[in-house]
């Protein structure tokens, strides 16, 4: 399955479906992330606020021209504070 300049792995597909992430979701984080950060080995990690109490955080890798989803995770927000 492919998303617009993604490949989306087997992993992080079973991980949408487990973790209740759609396509939409995942198409809103990568095209306007809240924040996004390089990992220590050098996967990339976009993360945005879905909704009232949802985050969604895609973490993908470069190889070569592609961009490769290697996961997805949602966090619930319930009870935190908004960050200001």
């Amino acid at each position: 399955m492919m998303i617009k300049d993604y490949i989306l792995t087997d992993h992080a597909k079973q991980r949408m479906e487990e973790r209740n992430i759609s396509i939409n979701d995942l198409k809103d984080v990568l095209e306007c992330p809240d924040i996004s950060y390089k990992g220590i080995r050098g996967e990339m990690n976009v993360v945005k606020k879905i909704g009232k109490d949802k985050k969604i955080r895609v973490v993908y890798v470069l190889k070569g021209k592609e961009k490769i989803i290697i996961t997805a995770i949602a966090e619930a927000m319930m009870g935190r504070k908004e960050e200001e």
